[in-house]
């Protein structure tokens, strides 16, 4: 089927850009990131505790429980640990590198997109016989 034809074109084109992200620096330094996270223990402890608490601060105030000043405070301090974490400063920095990639990537699909629109329009207005 012609329609088929079309769709398996586009296919094989988004599999050749996955093996070109896969391969580009952004995408290899955001892996080693997160491998790297995952190898450090403190990164790791950090992380889990602040979500831990994050998470059950929430519940309790959408369940408009009464949070503690002395929660709030160490929820804080967890916040900061996982901040001063180079492991984690660098793995988020890793991020947002590869969301910039991602986010170029998919204003150039959108401007091809738009400007083939733009190509099939006719330029006099069409007017009913």
């Amino acid at each position: 089927m012609a329609e088929n034809e079309g769709f398996d074109k586009v296919t094989e084109q988004a599999k050749r850009l996955g093996e070109l992200i896969r391969t580009h620096p952004r995408y290899v330094t955001l892996r080693a990131g997160d491998e790297a996270v995952r190898a450090d223990k403190t990164a790791t402890d950090a992380l889990e505790a602040y979500n831990k608490a994050a998470t059950e601060i929430a519940r309790r105030e959408a369940a408009t429980e009464p949070v503690e000043v002395a929660e709030k405070r160490e929820l804080q301090r967890l916040h900061n640990a996982v901040a001063a974490n180079e492991t984690i400063k660098a793995f988020t920095l890793a991020q947002a590198d590869y969301a910039e990639l991602m986010r170029r990537m998919n204003d150039t699909i959108f401007r091809a997109i738009s400007q083939g629109e733009q190509e099939a329009e006719p330029t006099e207005p069409v007017t009913p016989s």
